[in-house]
């Protein structure tokens, strides 16, 4: 991604890319940048309300049609615009 870093915010929804839970969606409840993890909370799994801990590197944001977008890196950067 020629440099460009993802910076994650409580609410954000994300999947996850390594480890024992790839594949799983969540929504990011709280940050430990300082240590490097992230908790969450599984989207898509009836009766699972637990927090979930993972490290940053483990995880990508994860978007939607519908979800409202700003560009941050390439050509378009700085743009907006809809996921359809």
């Amino acid at each position: 991604m020629n440099g460009a870093t993802s910076e994650f915010s409580k609410g954000d929804k994300i999947k996850v890319i390594g480890g024992d839970l790839n594949g799983i969606s969540g929504k990011v409840v709280s940050l430990e940048l300082d240590t490097g993890f992230i908790n969450f909370v599984p989207i898509g799994i009836e009766g699972f309300t637990d927090e979930l801990k993972l490290e940053v590197k483990n995880v990508v944001k994860y978007f939607e049609p519908g979800d409202y977008v700003r560009i941050i890196d390439g050509k378009y950067r700085g743009e907006t615009g809809l996921v359809i």
